[in-house]
């Protein structure tokens, strides 16, 4: 497993979320993660910055909801 899926998958993102905050395919995403292709630079920073941005979102939404009073881990569907 890659270390983006593996930082992805830990962080509790999906896929598709991270997809559409990097502008990159669904597809495109799958073959990075699998190491059959290799982002360029610019794709690899977008890719990471978004990342970033939504690990840092659903931190503060978790701070939110426990000082809500709202169960931890609890499934947001």
């Amino acid at each position: 497993m890659s270390d983006l899926k593996l930082k992805r998958l830990t962080a509790g993102i999906s896929g598709s979320v991270l997809c559409a905050k990097a502008k990159i395919s669904r597809s495109r995403l799958s073959l990075i993660e699998r190491g059959y292709i290799c982002p360029d630079a610019g794709e690899a920073s977008r890719i990471n910055t978004a990342l970033e941005q939504l690990i840092q979102a659903k931190a503060v939404m978790d701070q939110v909801a426990a000082s809500m009073g709202w169960p931890m881990g609890a499934s947001r569907d």
